[in-house]
């Protein structure tokens, strides 16, 4: 089995939201540095919002409520749920990584 196929098996089960917070949080974790990171989660949230108007998920992401108290549009606040998931699932994946993993200090 490779990487792909359990890419597959989980957007067959659960959804492709599910595969892209697995690539999120992978990215999250391989990340240097803070600059890093934030590139990273630029790329993918954009990707990500134009992929979920692309192929129309039909995924509610915006469990906030986002629509009803601004009085967005649907399709808007999906978008920014979904850049909001993509920012904190990826910074709490580098924040847990850090943790663990501390970089050697300069004496």
């Amino acid at each position: 089995m490779e990487i792909t196929d359990l890419f597959q098996i989980i957007a067959e089960q659960y959804g492709l939201v599910a595969v892209y917070a697995l690539i999120v949080a992978w990215a999250g974790f391989q990340a240097n540095s803070v600059k890093h990171l934030l590139m990273m989660l630029s790329i993918m949230g954009g990707v990500f919002v134009v992929m979920f108007q692309t192929f129309d998920l039909k995924r509610d992401l915006d469990v906030f409520g986002l629509a009803e108290r601004f009085g967005l549009t649907p399709d808007f606040a999906n978008a920014v749920a979904a850049l909001l998931m993509t920012y904190v699932l990826g910074f709490a994946v580098f924040g847990v990584k850090r943790l663990f993993h501390r970089p050697a200090a300069d004496a």
